[in-house]
């Protein structure tokens, strides 16, 4: 009996590991199709004056090859703190992140990453001549709450925008 129930629980143990590593799953087209409806759809970017920086991480480096706005630049970190140098300014990059939420619910975050460079001699593992500040804005107090989120519709066999602001409580 006790032999029956324990092959009973690895059984069960195997199908919901199974399904749980399903759930966190997209294919990397997919997931580059949203990023690029995500900033294509932010019209309070698209619409105010200036470049728009995006971090060229992994996410960005891929998205930077597809049909996005012209309104965007995707840099890298030495480039953008060449750029801050020369404008004499901090640079408010974006930071594409996004969370799996189900296999039909995806969310897309914009973080702001500001990026301060100066030319300055200093003693750093050695000699430089730059220097530059990386910080992150605060997200508040709130909660995770999710900046775009797109569902997959069977019916139309495709990703939707949904509006408004989601709640979901932190993990």
């Amino acid at each position: 009996m006790r032999k029956a129930f324990a092959i009973i629980l690895t059984f069960i143990g195997f199908l919901s590991f199974g399904q749980e590593t399903k759930l966190n799953t997209i294919e990397k087209s997919e997931l580059d199709s949203i990023y690029v409806r995500a900033l294509n759809s932010r019209f309070d970017l698209l619409l105010s004056s200036g470049w728009k920086y995006i971090e060229l991480n992994e996410n960005g480096q891929r998205i930077s090859k597809l049909n996005v706005s012209d309104r965007y630049k995707f840099l890298t970190n030495e480039e953008l703190i060449d750029l801050s140098i020369k404008e004499k300014n901090t640079i408010r990059i974006l930071r594409l992140t996004h969370k799996i939420i189900g296999t039909d619910t995806v969310d897309v975050n914009f973080g702001i990453v500001n990026v301060t460079g100066k030319r300055k001699i200093h003693f750093n593992s050695g000699l430089k001549f730059k220097k530059a500040d990386f910080t992150l804005d605060c997200g508040g107090t709130n909660g995770y709450v999710p900046d775009m989120r797109f569902v997959f519709d069977q019916k139309k066999n495709n990703w939707e925008l949904k509006d408004g602001k989601y709640k979901i409580p932190a993990d």
